[in-house]
């Protein structure tokens, strides 16, 4: 064999180099070791300065191997076996299991049927929406579908219209329960039938000396009542407020005289009548006529396929808007995919035990994995910093790996970190997942160094005064990038 002698043994000379290169890896590694410590004390010293005790943070850093060495990556840590509070990072669990078992160019799909009769251009019947989990499912492609139906040759829908979000088996959310504000769009729960984040769009604007309230998309059946006034002066003074009550919004506070409009993103109705009164006004805005009611029901076996809609956004787009954005809902919703891509319908536990498996195989313990909901909305989720680092390091060696790391905000650039990293040469250079409740800061993603090295890390702090790390967070990423040791090359390596 080529290589070996007669004896099949490998020559010495091969086995000199070995060992030299085994020497070699050992003194670079323990190179590394120490600048990754240094920078980690550093790190923990500025935020010491901020009130933030070393007890409250856990750190975990990977030089991620270019070459066949060395067999294990540089790695140290600092509290990266405690469990934390990982905020919006656990939606990188979330997310590369979807990107793993789905594929990054998976499209939803979600389907209309019918069971009644229909004459010429009017249909009097059941009519029904059947939702499949599409995470991102908004008022535009409510109006494509329409108007497709539309060159269908239906005009007049009566009788009943029933939204079927059977695909999940969840009770609603109760929205209040995370911090009271039931309003928020980041509040809005995970549904199967979800249209446009349950949400809409307030405007408060000056026209014509009075006070305009307007909401977009349009809500059927909805009523905006203004109870706006004046105050005189710029934006500042104003303050806006909303209650809402059965097709009902009451807008009240302030105005400024000076100011010209304020914009706010409001949570609305059920996800039932939500997408029910979207439907609604956009057959309405269509030039058809809509006579139907909504009522509770599921596809029955025996109805009509009317039209099947699929998603123009590839998986690997949502998960884009779920981890640069940080979008809640979406992440929530995905997390109950999970398991409905097995066999609806998808529920929590499901989910849960799913991602306690996978997080299994990929070497962490499942009774060391607290993940809740899928999203940084839950004070029960809990994770080590190692844990993350884990999950970073196998998604490293991916096929997809350039649709994960494209889906991580591109530091100081875009998403959650576009006003992070003012003035520092990581901007630009780094992707990454942010976190943030109150009493919790976290980091997690990768770094492409100055001498094309690449690093994953995580970072979670858990203390009520975690909102003044987010300087010192950004000046340790920044520290990463900036590493004047170049990584062993072989031959064959990129």
């Amino acid at each position: 064999m080529k290589g070996k002698n007669k004896l099949g043994l490998i020559p010495i000379s091969a086995l000199l180099l070995f060992v030299v290169l085994c020497f070699w890896t050992e003194a670079f590694a323990t190179d590394q070791d120490s600048n990754l410590e240094s920078k980690t004390q550093q790190l923990l010293k500025e935020l010491r300065g901020v009130g933030i005790p070393n007890s409250s943070v856990g750190i975990s850093v990977m030089i991620i191997p270019s070459t066949i060495y060395q067999f294990e990556p540089v790695s140290y840590g600092f509290n990266a076996k405690e469990k934390f509070n990982p905020a919006s990072t656990v939606k990188l669990f979330t997310s590369f299991y979807a990107l793993t078992v789905l594929g990054s160019s998976y499209r939803f799909k979600t389907d209309f049927f019918k069971m009644g009769k229909r004459d010429l251009d009017t249909f009097d019947g059941n009519f029904y929406l059947k939702g499949r989990g599409d995470p991102k499912l908004v008022y535009e492609d409510l109006q494509e579908i329409v108007n497709a139906m539309r060159a269908m040759g239906y005009r007049k829908l009566r009788g009943n219209f029933i939204v079927d979000d059977s695909y999940f088996s969840e009770p609603a959310i109760n929205a209040v329960s995370f911090d009271g504000k039931k309003n928020k769009p980041y509040n809005v729960g995970p549904n199967a039938a979800l249209v446009n984040f349950k949400a809409v769009e307030l405007t408060v604007a000056k026209m014509k000396r009075k006070i305009n309230i307007s909401l977009k998309p349009q809500l059927a059946d909805f009523t905006v009542v203004n109870n706006m006034r004046w105050a005189r002066g710029s934006c500042g003074k104003n303050r806006i407020f909303y209650k809402e009550s059965e097709g009902k919004l009451r807008v009240y506070g302030r105005f400024g005289t000076r100011c010209k409009r304020q914009r706010l993103y409001v949570a609305l109705s059920t996800h039932k009548r939500f997408a029910f009164g979207l439907f609604k006004q956009a057959w309405i805005d269509s030039g058809g006529q809509f006579d139907q009611i909504l009522v509770d029901g599921v596809v029955p076996k025996e109805a009509e396929l009317v039209y099947s809609w699929t998603s123009p956004r590839s998986l690997g787009l949502l998960i884009k808007d779920i981890n640069t954005l940080s979008n809640n809902t979406m992440a929530r919703t995905m997390f109950l995919n999970l398991s409905a891509s097995k066999g609806s319908p998808g529920t929590l536990e499901k989910s849960r035990q799913l991602l306690s498996n996978w997080s299994h195989d990929l070497g962490i313990g499942t009774k060391d994995v607290t993940i809740d909901n899928g999203s940084g909305l839950s004070r029960l989720t809990k994770l080590t910093p190692a844990h993350l680092n884990t999950l970073l390091f196998e998604a490293a060696f991916s096929k997809e790996f350039q649709v994960w790391k494209d889906s991580l905000a591109l530091a100081g650039k875009e998403g959650t970190t576009v006003n992070r990293f003012r003035g520092m040469d990581v901007s630009g250079n780094a992707w990454l997942k942010t976190g943030s409740l109150d009493n919790v800061q976290a980091y997690a993603g990768y770094v492409l160094t100055e001498t094309k090295r690449w690093m994953s890390f995580a970072i979670l702090i858990n203390h009520h005064l975690a909102e003044r790390a987010k300087l010192p967070l950004d000046k340790f990423v920044d520290s990463l990038y900036k590493d004047a040791e170049r990584q062993l090359l072989v031959e064959g390596s990129k």
